[in-house]
């Protein structure tokens, strides 16, 4: 049984009252309506408490949208960052892997974007959401939304030595 958090909701809503919290099925951050949206099934559990955090860590950091993958990558870090800083005042520890696992979700996204369609090579960002490789000079999108499946647009044809 998931180990529940001793910590009242209320106390984040009041001191953190620069934000406003609204209920929602998935944790974000919309900085368009400086709004914390929770999952309250999920706040009882240790791990919801955690997400709360790292989502008040987005807030706290002004975080308004990213530009690249990599981008992305470094504001989840900071995000859970602001984070640890937070959960000693309330008597909470965050698991350094628990972090990682995090993260490690973001960068096998950022992987799976970056491998050419073509030739496999992980290759880089040249654009938001667009990539070139310097192995075959294959060129393909991506989509913007990191919620989405990852599909590869190709953009070009990959070179070929006749």
């Amino acid at each position: 049984m998931p180990k529940t958090s001793s910590v009242d909701l209320t106390v984040f809503i009041e001191k953190f009252n620069q934000f406003n919290f609204a209920e929602h099925e998935v944790f974000h951050w919309s900085p368009k309506n400086n709004t914390i949206y929770y999952n309250l099934t999920e706040i009882a559990k240790e791990s919801g408490i955690h997400q709360l955090l790292h989502e008040l860590g987005h807030a706290i950091c002004n975080h308004t949208g990213y530009g690249s993958g990599i981008e992305l990558l470094k504001i989840e870090a900071e995000a859970w960052a602001k984070a640890e800083e937070l959960a000693p005042e309330y008597g909470i520890t965050i698991d350094q892997d628990k972090i990682e696992q995090c993260l490690d979700s973001y960068r096998d996204w950022l992987h799976a974007r970056s491998t050419c369609p073509h030739c496999q090579s992980v290759s880089i960002e040249t654009n938001n959401n667009q990539y070139h490789c310097f192995s075959c000079m294959q060129k393909w999108n991506v989509p913007a939304d990191q919620r989405s499946r990852n599909y590869r647009l190709k953009t070009t044809r990959p070179f070929s030595i006749a």
